[in-house]
């Protein structure tokens, strides 16, 4: 396992992302058990699966591996090269806009999305608004490091579309403002390799701007009508 995934793992633990993004749907959808759902990059699948009492409507797509049940559906690739004839009620995208538009597919995903939308379907959009202080950071680690991937939504596709939009925060707190640095990584998705070679000046960046160890992330719900 990489430091990055060592990291991604307790990014998650940490700020109990999850959870407030499941809570911040619910309080915002009405989502029913009997309604299709499509879960777009969805890891291990713990977000969808809370949104529902029973995962046997949720097709999960993730271009990584998991270990899903027998009953459960899991389509093994990207979202770009998956063949999926089904519809779905709602499609939910957390975290993964910024994956497409490093890979220069936003545009073809967001129409991918749209199509793949019964009548009445919604797609679900999470992703840092990266207004606050996510956005410095941001700013700081372009120039430090050669490739960052950060989270990101193109909110020009947004012109002609009929959609809701609400805000929420996430805290991501550490004992140190070294291990502060080593979960940001998570934010910019840099590779080990490159990452580990500045996380000296990463950490010295965070002291010099942070009182303490820890900041919060605010994060966008987008709820986008077909």
């Amino acid at each position: 396992m990489s430091e990055l995934e060592k990291n991604f793992n307790k990014f998650k633990e940490i700020t109990r992302e999850e959870f407030f993004i499941a809570k911040e749907i619910k309080e915002h959808l009405k989502i029913k058990d009997t309604d299709a759902i499509l879960d777009v990059g969805c890891a291990g699948g713990n977000l969808s699966r809370s949104l529902v009492k029973d995962s046997v409507n949720i097709t999960f797509l993730d271009v990584n591996e998991f270990d899903f049940s027998p009953q459960e559906k899991f389509i093994h690739a990207s979202f770009e090269e998956a063949e999926i004839e089904d519809k779905y009620d709602f499609i939910l995208t957390s975290h993964v806009w910024g994956h497409f538009y490093r890979n220069n597919s936003f545009e073809f995903c967001y129409r991918k999305a749209h199509d793949l939308l019964k009548e009445t379907g919604k797609l679900i959009v999470v992703h840092n608004s990266n207004k606050d202080f996510t956005g410095k950071l941001i700013d700081f680690s372009k120039t430090l490091f050669k490739e960052i991937e950060f989270d990101v939504f193109l909110d020009e596709c947004l012109k002609s579309e009929t959609y809701k939009e609400y805000y929420f925060d996430v805290n991501l707190k550490a004992e140190t403002y070294g291990e502060l640095a080593r979960l940001v990584q998570v934010l910019l998705v840099v590779p080990d390799e490159l990452f580990y070679e500045k996380v000296g000046e990463m950490t010295k960046y965070l002291e010099n701007n942070l009182e303490r160890p820890e900041f919060s992330i605010n994060q966008r719900l987008l709820v986008i009508e077909k």
